[in-house]
């Protein structure tokens, strides 16, 4: 029974011999490819999640800028952002960070921030794309008081 099975192995066997070099020599550029896509893609998300916290807080750094005279004639009822501090105070913030193209606008109820970069990449630039084109857009509006939720 056992040299029936060793014949029946070896026989199994000798016929493979190589099967597993050209399976790896097919399959390497697929499981290459799904490793470069993980890892830019990985990337890029990290960096589009950097570039929202970027205008989150440019546009938080503009709504705070409000315009005191107003705030003062209404007592602290009425709150307006002052515009050219809004869009002043958040490109300052946004000149801090490297590489963004940035656009700051500024009413009297809110500030949008809207930031793009290029990120690079790393695996992809084997079928040449050497870059992704990310953005965000953040929009503050302004608060004061304490602010609390209505519970039922």
């Amino acid at each position: 029974m056992k040299a029936l099975v060793a014949r029946l192995v070896c026989r199994l066997t000798g016929r493979q011999r190589g099967a597993a070099m050209v399976w790896l020599a097919v399959m390497l550029p697929f499981v290459l490819s799904i490793c470069g896509l993980a890892v830019d893609g990985g990337a890029i998300f990290k960096a589009r999640r950097d570039l929202q916290d970027v205008a989150d807080s440019a546009a938080r750094a503009g709504a705070m800028q409000i315009d005191q005279n107003v705030y003062r004639a209404s007592s602290g009822s009425s709150i307006v952002i002052d515009t050219s501090a809004a869009r002043a105070t958040a490109g300052d913030y946004l000149t801090q960070a490297p590489d963004i193209d940035a656009q700051v606008a500024a009413d009297q109820g809110r500030v949008t921030v809207q930031v793009r970069r290029k990120v690079p990449t790393a695996f992809l630039r084997i079928v040449h794309i050497d870059s992704a084109q990310i953005g965000a857009t953040a929009v503050a509006l302004p608060r004061h008081g304490i602010q609390q939720e209505q519970r039922p």
